[in-house]
């Protein structure tokens, strides 16, 4: 798509939008977030092949990285146990016998638990973007986008 989109290098040396895109990115995105420095992200692009790279790897984390890393993270962590985020107890020596009691004792309280969960509800859940995205029938309002998803069902019969 960038080939397309940008035939040579002076192409896109000339795009104002990327130069303003890749601009708040470096002010509003990493420093606004608190970092000192733009993290590596360059403050301008200057060829296709640098494009490319940091376009790919702004798709990737807002979409697939981000799914990875959030949409399953209920299931897990709603069971208290499995990954309690504060404890009441030390953890144990190496060789202290367990028992049920020591366990029930060093989890949270119910509202810790619950409040564990609820936070992990909330970033495992869809945000009304992917809802909209995702779960919309009406796939026009999606250009195309919504023709593409909308070739992929009747291919394979979706």
């Amino acid at each position: 798509m960038v080939n397309l989109a940008y035939p040579t290098n002076e192409d896109i040396k000339e795009d104002i939008e990327i130069e303003n895109f890749i601009r708040e990115i470096v002010d509003e995105g990493f420093r606004y977030r608190g970092f000192a420095d733009s993290a590596g992200f360059p403050r301008s692009i200057s060829n296709k092949e640098t494009l490319i790279e940091y376009l790919t790897a702004i798709i990737f984390n807002i979409s697939v990285f981000r799914a990875a890393v959030n949409f399953d993270t209920f299931t897990y962590y709603s069971y208290t146990p499995n990954a309690p985020s504060c404890l009441k107890l030390p953890p144990p020596k190496q060789d202290e016998i367990i028992t049920m009691d020591r366990i029930l004792n060093t989890l949270p309280v119910p509202v810790i638990s619950f409040i564990a969960m609820d936070i992990s509800y909330h970033l495992s859940t869809f945000s009304n973007m992917d809802k909209f995205y995702l779960g919309s029938d009406d796939m026009s309002r999606m250009g195309m986008i919504g023709e593409t998803w909308r070739q992929l069902q009747n291919r394979w019969n979706v």
